[in-house]
């Protein structure tokens, strides 16, 4: 996905795009459409009149805000300038309205960059970045918006249980957390290791695994999207916290928490997810069985 985005988008170098936003909101209870005080926040359910918490924006007005573009699950649309909802922009865009700006400026980085430090020309980073000690030692993180588990993803059909992935086949990516799960916990009769999420659904759809474990945000797409084939049965409580990504000693930090608080609060996060979120998940991932390694 980030090659294609960057080639897209062009290139690998860090490229702004101011992005303003003509389409009218929609709007639930509460929240309101924004257009009629002046914002752009494309089709997202903007609070009408909310605490504000203050941020120092790089420009006057202005959130600007890097993502590895384009991610339409996360920022719907084909280009920067298409760019009018989905749950990440959404997410940003409430940040921006109770920031007490006007909209969401977009630019378009690697993620290496961001994790790495490399970029800084942006307020903030969102593009489920999970947290870890080493990217918290080169940058500043907000307190998590979201949590992903490990998703169990199997053919549909698959009779595989808590109990007999002991005897499976099961498919995890190179470095990933996944990995660790099996080597670590479930120890199950074999474990083959892929370097990409396509090789490893693809062994799971040839029957060359029994199973493929992966985060619950990547493996409910690909079973929504298989037409019946694969079906997400359960899920281990082993993944991450994702938040947004400050350059270090940003002062948009600690007003930025009190935002997400705010949101916490007042049910607007979890709505946002509800709306954008679940549905390209095809249901709510914390329905999901929990087994135990």
């Amino acid at each position: 996905m980030m090659i294609t985005a960057l080639t897209r988008f062009g290139g690998a170098a860090l490229v702004a795009s101011a992005l303003f936003f003509t389409a009218g909101c929609s709007s639930t209870e509460a929240p309101t459409d924004s257009g009629a005080a002046g914002h752009n926040f494309g089709d997202c359910d903007i609070t009408e009149n909310p605490t504000v918490h203050e941020l120092t924006p790089l420009k006057p007005g202005a959130l600007t805000v890097a993502a590895s573009l384009p991610y339409p699950a996360g920022y719907r649309g084909n280009t920067l300038e298409d760019v009018d909802g989905g749950y990440m922009y959404c997410l940003v865009a409430e940040i921006a309205n109770r920031a007490g700006l006007e909209r969401v400026d977009l630019v378009n980085a690697p993620f290496e960059a961001l994790v790495t430090a490399k970029a800084s020309n942006f307020d903030m980073a969102v593009w489920d970045i999970i947290v870890t000690p080493e990217r918290e030692s080169v940058v500043d993180f907000s307190t998590p918006y979201n949590t992903y588990q490990t998703g169990v993803l199997v053919r549909a059909g698959s009779e595989l249980t808590e109990a007999s992935i002991k005897d499976s086949v099961v498919g995890v990516l190179a470095g990933s957390r996944q990995q660790s799960l099996v080597n670590d916990q479930l120890h199950p009769k074999e474990v083959r290791v892929f370097n990409s999420n396509d090789d490893l659904f693809n062994a799971l759809l040839a029957k060359q695994l029994d199973v493929a474990l992966n985060d619950t945000a990547t493996v409910m797409p690909r079973a929504a999207a298989s037409d019946g084939k694969l079906e997400v049965i359960a899920q281990y409580e082993v993944g991450g916290d994702v938040a947004a990504l400050f350059p270090k000693g940003s002062p948009n930090l600690a007003p930025t928490d009190e935002i997400l608080a705010d949101m916490r609060e007042d049910g607007t996060l979890d709505k946002i997810m509800s709306r954008w979120l679940n549905e390209i998940l095809g249901g709510d991932p914390t329905a999901l069985p929990v087994w135990s390694a």
